[in-house]
This record gives C-alpha cells, structure tokens and sequence, in this order.
C-alpha cells in the first residue's frame, strides 16, 4: 500500500513495463513518476516518452505538469523584446514559467547559464542568437533538452530547427525601394561580417543591385556594430569619399538612426540630400524620429510565437514540416526616403 502511494498508485506491473522499456530501474521511473529532481533531463525525456506511449499520467504529474522554459536573449532591448513579447503571447493558456536569461553577448555567461537550467532539469529551451556553434547546440540536444533557435548568429545544421526572417529578400526590398526613387550610388552599414544577417542581407544588396546592372563599388559598404553610434561613424566615412551616395541602406535601425544624425551634422537634409533607410522596425518611436524612419518590418513577435509552437511540437515528439523556418519581411515607407536629388 505504501508503495502504491509513492507512486501515485501506478501497477508495479506499469512500472516495471516502463523501466524495461526505457532501459533504467523501476526506482527511477517512480522517482520520475513522483516528480523527483535527481533525474537527468536525458533520462526522465526517455521515461516520459515510454509513459506517454502507455498512456498514463500520474496524478502528480498532471497537477505539476507545468513547464519550465528558458530563453537567452543577449540583451533586455527592443528587438528581442518583442521577441519575448510574442514568445509570452503563445504562452498565454499554456501551463508553462518562461525564465529569461541575459548574456550581454558573453559566451562563457551563456553556456554557464545554460548549465544551470539544464541541472534544474528545464522542461526545453529557446535560444535567440546563441553564442554556442553548431557542435555545442548538437551536443545540448543529444543530452536530451529540447530547444529551438530563434533568430541565429551563425549559420546552423537541419538537425537544429530555426526561426528567422528572409534576409536575403528583406535586404533586396529595401534596396530595390531605393532604386526606384532613381538612387544609383547606394552605401550600406552593415553589421560584423560573421553574423548570418549581415552575410545574407549583404547578398540581398548585392542581389538588388545585379538585378538593376549597377557594378558594386566597395568603397561604399561600410561595417557597422548594430549600435547607433557606428552608423554615425560609417555614415560619417560615406560622406566623406569623393563621390558620396545618395542613399543609405544601413542593416538595422539603430545604425540608420546613427546615419541620420551624421547627414544632419554635415549640414545635409534627410531625405532632400540623402535618402536613408533601416532595418527591423523594432524601435517603438521610428515613426517619430525625425525625420519618420522607412525601414524593414520584421515580424518580431511572429518569430517569438513560432519558436514556442515548434518548442512545444519537439517537447511532444511531434515530427516537424521544417527545421528552418524563413519568414518574410516588408517595407515600411515614412519620410526618411525621396526621390535622388537632381
């Protein structure tokens, strides 16, 4: 009789069967069955899934079923928040605690962070522009933590499901906008040249102007930090070459802001002089900002909510229609933009 209450009064037969099946002892899975913490996340993923199978939920089980999830995000700003904005709308009617880690871009933070929820034994895990590389994110899901990538830093395998934008596209939209207000000499910001982003929208660019015949002239690509400071300093560098641009794509918004503030400190009028456009659409005053940003909508919270039906679909071993999920981007146009000056 005791026996049956430690384990919520499942048959010994059950137990038994589930233990055989997933390799381990009798007394771990009661121990997972009663909600134990002592029990690597490898082993009570591999006993729940024999659970499931047989269909049983203990009592205990199903009144503690709510799941931990962790998410890293670099920085608590306006770009991942409104990733975790769309990641907590997802949420909403899910029995589920989000536990939000910051890295400040640290990788020893990171991975040490990432090791303390996987010890609490974290029911899964949403990575936004992880630190580890595709080696260290595969040796996470063969301890058995189920994760996905929102938004990644590098380039990742099939085994690991990702959800992004196009950037490619985003990059072309953007650039093709310019190239219809008759722009020809387009510099660009663009952001560390190892980030996928600045990789793909820096194709996207190149796709734009291949499209409309126009050679690439390095001079006018610029790197930039993501911060609006270095589009200050890029857009400071453009204006300065012989034959400035007339229009500037920088690769996220606080660089465009950056740039603005540059065209203006020349003495140059945005977008009279100097067309300048953006990229995310996620600084809540751009239509605002002086003047009004045109820039590339990401869908920000989309990204959030996917990444948590995908981390759910993983969490129930369901199969999944795509591991890397791409989705699109569109052009905001507001003031910041003109026709070139004659």
């Amino acid at each position: 009789m005791s026996n049956q209450r430690e384990t919520n009064e499942v048959p010994r037969t059950v137990i038994s069967d589930i233990a055989e099946r997933s390799g381990v002892s009798a007394t771990t899975v009661s121990r997972v069955l009663n909600g134990h913490k002592d029990v690597s996340a490898a082993t009570r993923n591999k006993v729940m899934q024999y659970i499931k199978e047989l269909g049983y939920v203990s009592h205990r089980t199903s009144r503690t079923s709510s799941a931990q999830l962790g998410i890293t995000v670099p920085m608590f700003n306006n770009y991942f928040g409104k990733i975790i904005e769309g990641v907590y709308e997802a949420l909403q009617g899910r029995n589920a605690q989000l536990l939000p880690i910051r890295t400040n871009n640290y990788y020893d933070a990171e991975v040490s962070q990432v090791q303390q929820l996987m010890n609490q034994e974290i029911s899964g895990m949403i990575f936004t522009l992880p630190q580890e590389n595709a080696d260290e994110l595969l040796r996470i899901k063969q301890k058995g933590l189920p994760f996905v990538v929102a938004d990644p830093f590098r380039l990742l395998p099939d085994e690991i499901p990702t959800i992004m934008v196009e950037n490619i596209s985003a990059s072309m939209i953007a650039t093709e906008h310019l190239l219809k207000l008759g722009h020809r000499r387009i510099g660009v910001i663009t952001g560390p040249p190892d980030w996928k982003t600045t990789i793909d929208r820096t194709t996207g660019y190149y796709a734009a102007l291949a499209s409309a015949g126009i050679p690439i002239d390095p001079v006018l690509i610029c790197e930039g930090r993501w911060q609006a400071d270095s589009g200050d300093e890029a857009a400071r560098q453009l204006l300065a070459l012989p034959e400035p641009p007339t229009a500037i794509f920088a690769f996220n918004d606080d660089m465009a802001i950056g740039a603005i503030y540059a065209v203006h400190a020349s003495g140059l009028r945005v977008p009279e002089d100097i067309s300048v456009v953006g990229c995310d659409d996620a600084l809540d005053d751009l239509p605002y900002a002086l003047p009004p940003l045109t820039t590339i909508h990401q869908p920000l919270r989309e990204i959030g909510r996917i990444a948590v039906d995908v981390l759910y679909r993983i969490m129930q071993q369901q199969p999944l229609e795509a591991t890397h999920i791409k989705l699109s981007a569109r052009l905001i146009v507001r003031h910041s933009t003109g026709p070139r000056k004659q």
